[in-house]
């Protein structure tokens, strides 16, 4: 695999420039895969919530703006979990934006790797990381496996099933992500 790819979350949409099959992948799960969570729960929030991940993901707006749009279009008063501040936490459209664009990214790369029938995915320290997150002192800087990793990311943000095994990403502000081994 020639193709680039991010060495950590600020990096996405750069490699998804030089990176169109990634980026075509990214886009084909946005639109197809769950999405667990109460924000985007109810009206048409979850398809409003796709449309925007989909803009950053096809370049058309950067982070910021993804996190203002996902603040104007998914308004927590709307929501039937507006009452719950563990829903609508402080930052939260932030922390939504920046897991579900880690898990698009990461479940799109690991697929990526078993498609071309490997199973190691490594995952490289992040210039921004935090040097005491567990993802840092358990994940960064080795090898795992593809398949394992993808169960795990799937099981938590597609499924709702979570549990306290390592994935990617395994914060909200986790800045680590996969690539194939060299």
């Amino acid at each position: 695999m020639t193709a680039s790819y991010a060495k950590d979350f600020h990096e996405i949409p750069e490699s998804l420039t030089n990176n169109t099959s990634l980026k075509r992948k990214v886009l084909d799960l946005v639109q197809s895969e769950p999405i667990a969570g109460k924000v985007t729960a109810g009206g048409s929030r979850l398809e409003d919530f796709r449309e925007i991940l989909i803009d950053f993901f096809d370049l058309q707006i950067d982070l910021n703006a993804v996190i203002a749009e996902t603040e104007r279009r998914l308004p927590r008063q709307q929501s039937i979990f507006s009452g719950d501040n563990r829903v609508f936490a402080s930052g939260w459209a932030e922390r939504l934006i920046r897991t579900q664009i880690s898990r698009f990214y990461n479940q799109a790369v690991l697929e990526t790797i078993i498609e071309s029938g490997s199973d190691g995915c490594f995952i490289d320290h992040s210039s921004s990381e935090q040097a005491s997150s567990k993802c840092s002192q358990q994940l960064a800087g080795t090898t795992h496996s593809a398949h394992v990793m993808l169960d795990r990311l799937k099981s938590s943000y597609g499924d709702g099933v979570w549990n306290n095994d390592r994935k990617l990403p395994d914060h909200p502000h986790c800045t680590h992500t996969f690539s194939p081994v060299s």
